[in-house]
């Protein structure tokens, strides 16, 4: 297992900004790897269950996904892969994402917004639903505030908005209610879960959809960088 990580790591890491979604389920010890070579890695995820593949030959990565066989979830770093597995598999849903990656390892001073930030408990599944699930479910999401994984800002006692992290993770889950924006509030949340990241000595890191431009600038005005290349989740 230790020289199959280290092989994992050697080929992630030539590109380590793209390949973060991959390197942190290996680091944090949730990962089974089941191929690692000088041509690629594919694992699988013991946290979200997903399959995780990146290689640089195309050929060995139809023989791996062939081998595994139709999963729930794929999260596919080259196009010409993630077209193969969509198309032999029939997956309802290709999501593509640019990888954002937080490397000075600065924590982040936020500016005064007045908000109180702190574990969302169980109580808050309904608001949380109504606000964020187009790409999540109604159980993904308690599964994600039963681990604590999510947090609420409350701006004079009332909530104004969450962030958190996917079950493989990523910061995301990001949303603050329309009547609170303009004010600081996403910086400050996103700013909240970067530091507790540094905090446990980890690099934060989150996924951000082509064309979403307020995401793409926030991540940017808290320094995050992007990668050029496009990451894909497979999924129904």
């Amino acid at each position: 297992m230790k020289n199959s990580k280290k092989k994992a790591l050697e080929y992630l890491e030539k590109d380590s900004l793209f390949h973060m979604g991959i390197i942190f389920p290996i680091t944090r010890e949730s990962a089974d790897i089941i191929y690692a070579q000088s041509d690629g890695v594919f694992i699988k995820d013991r946290e979200s269950g997903a399959y995780m593949l990146s290689v640089s030959n195309f050929d060995k990565g139809r023989e791996l996904v062939d081998e595994a066989g139709r999963q729930v979830l794929f999260c596919v770093f080259q196009e010409d892969m993630a077209n193969y597995i969509s198309e032999k598999y029939a997956f309802g849903k290709c999501m593509e994402n640019f990888q954002a990656v937080y490397k000075s390892g600065e924590p982040i001073t936020a500016s005064q917004t007045g908000l109180n930030i702190c574990p969302l408990p169980l109580d808050y599944l309904d608001t949380l639903y109504e606000h964020y699930h187009d790409d999540v479910d109604y159980d993904y999401l308690k599964r994600r505030l039963e681990r604590g994984a999510i947090y609420g800002g409350f701006f004079e006692e009332e909530l104004c908005g969450f962030v958190g992290t996917h079950e493989e993770g990523s910061i995301g889950i990001l949303k603050v209610f329309e009547k609170f924006r303009g004010r600081g509030f996403a910086f400050a949340l996103e700013g909240y879960m970067l530091n507790l990241f540094l905090n446990r000595g980890a690099v934060p890191f989150a996924q951000v959809k082509p064309g979403n431009e307020a995401s793409i600038k926030l991540h940017k005005k808290l320094g995050f960088e992007l990668s050029s290349a496009k990451l894909y989740w497979l999924f129904d």
